[in-house]
């Protein structure tokens, strides 16, 4: 019986490290996605301003890091709640349990190790995690104000943004203490909790309505727009290379991202693998039907009667955003049609920002605010019973399409529209401000001039052998022709 007892603890101690190990390859990936943002960003903006988006990129993550660990964690997740040891009680706005802050409750005190610590270590990498997803979120919105937004204002917004925002709106909804949580029992939950399984609203969503606030605000670079509110030539990416291998990483470190937030593999593996399909259907499905969406209609609607491949990528995007909310809870035909459907979610909310004269560079509000928007809301339409987790009075929350009551529509739209009035009331309330003391836009001597040989003291390129090669370029295809 001893022996049987030890073989027991080791083998219990060799599941916990396995999901440990598992949610750090996650981690990891979303983290990669860092990466894939940045070739994305570069791609899409002109090369005099290369050097300015790659370096804000980097300093997302460092940045991120930093605001994450002092702030942001500990307004996410209330790890006093769960303390049975703890006279705290939870908020079910925002996180206010002080071991959270700055890892307070993690590690040594005094030279003694915290007894209610993981031993297999995955109290640490929630936390690694979670800073990836908080990380991604502030990206998005460096991409809708790039060309023409200062570096402090930059620094100001991200640490707003990772620091309180967007931990305030993890917490409702996936801490138990939220009241967009499923896993909220009391009654400060709203009507079934929210089901938002990786992030199409959390994540996508904050970053993508920040996006739309801080581009309206910033106003569109000099010589966008012409007198007409026509879009002028000539503000097209760089380099289409950077901006298909940023898809490709992006898509990688989706898996992390949607696979990932099973937290566990253990007891869950048969859920991951579906992910891993619903993903995949749903992004596929979005670049192919965008590809012949921005070929075949007419140009009043948007077409262009050309294969436009940065749009098959932004498309792409938009349908990983789009599945991302229910990828665990839907099935695989059901993944694909979402998938179409976001491919038009993203035309349609790109055609409406250039409409509007909402210079977005990267598309940002149309691959994550709107397409995110969008992913909440299929959730109670695409949720069969057999895969919800949410419940209200005991009783099941599934999809309209599957017979539901309606209940799981209603929480997603609810949910979806309060996270729409926090962050819009917040990121104008941000952005006003930093246009108001002046500091958000560069000068215009500066943006005509790029950010990089004002700011970063050259260009990313060298002038000359870029030069070089275009003209070589230029020769053989003449010599061919």
């Amino acid at each position: 019986m001893t022996q049987v007892e030890e073989l027991e603890a080791k083998l219990d101690a060799v599941s916990k490290q396995i999901d440990v190990f598992y949610l750090f390859w996650a981690a990891t990936l979303v983290f990669m996605m860092q990466m894939g943002f940045a070739m994305v960003s570069a791609g899409a903006v002109r090369r005099k301003n290369t050097t300015n988006i790659l370096l804000k990129g980097l300093a997302d993550a460092c940045l991120g890091a930093i605001l994450w660990y002092l702030f942001g964690y500990g307004f996410a997740y209330d790890r006093d709640a769960a303390n049975v040891n703890s006279n705290h009680t939870g908020n079910a706005f925002i996180g206010n349990g002080p071991s959270n802050f700055a890892l307070a409750g993690f590690g040594l005190h005094n030279g003694i190790a915290n007894q209610e610590e993981d031993p297999d270590g995955a109290d640490w990498v929630h936390f690694f995690f979670q800073y990836a997803f908080a990380a991604a979120s502030a990206t998005i919105v460096s991409g809708a104000v790039a060309e023409r937004c200062t570096l402090s204002a930059y620094m100001v917004y991200t640490s707003a943004l990772v620091g309180f925002i967007y931990p305030v709106v993890v917490h409702w909804v996936w801490d138990s203490e939220g009241f967009l949580s499923t896993a909220n029992t009391g009654d400060s939950r709203l009507l079934c909790g929210m089901i938002d399984f990786a992030g199409s609203g959390v994540v996508h969503s904050v970053g993508g309505i920040a996006s739309i606030i801080a581009s309206s605000v910033l106003g569109p670079r000099r010589g966008r727009f012409n007198e007409d509110g026509l879009p002028n030539p000539g503000f097209t990416g760089h380099s289409i290379a950077l901006t298909v291998l940023g898809t490709f990483i992006l898509w990688l470190g989706w898996y992390g991202f949607n696979q990932g937030s099973t937290l566990t593999l253990l007891g869950n593996a048969q859920t991951a693998g579906r992910v891993g399909v619903t993903t995949t259907l749903s992004g596929a499905a979005a670049a192919v039907s965008g590809l012949f969406i921005k070929y075949w209609l007419p140009p009043s609607l948007g077409g262009t009667h050309v294969w436009d491949l940065a749009h098959m990528c932004n498309s792409l995007l938009g349908g990983l955003v789009g599945i991302t909310a229910g990828c665990a809870t839907t099935e695989a035909w059901a993944a694909l049609i979402i998938g179409v459907l976001a491919s038009f979610v993203y035309h349609g909310a790109s055609c409406m920002m250039r409409k509007l004269r909402i210079d977005d560079p990267l598309d940002a509000f149309a691959v994550h605010g709107a397409c995110g928007i969008f992913g909440i809301l299929m959730v109670g339409f695409f949720t069969p019973k057999e895969y919800t987790y949410a419940e209200n009075d005991g009783e099941l929350e599934y999809g309209v399409f599957y017979g539901g009551s309606g209940l799981l529509l209603a929480t997603q739209l609810s949910g979806m529209i309060i996270i729409v009035l926090w962050v819009g009331t917040m990121a104008s309330i941000l952005f006003l401000s930093l246009k108001f003391l002046g500091i958000f836009r560069v000068s215009p001597d500066v943006e005509t001039a790029g950010l990089d040989v004002s700011k970063h003291g050259g260009h990313a390129y060298e002038p000359e052998t870029v030069t070089r090669m275009e003209v070589a370029m230029r020769e053989k295809a003449s010599a061919q022709a």
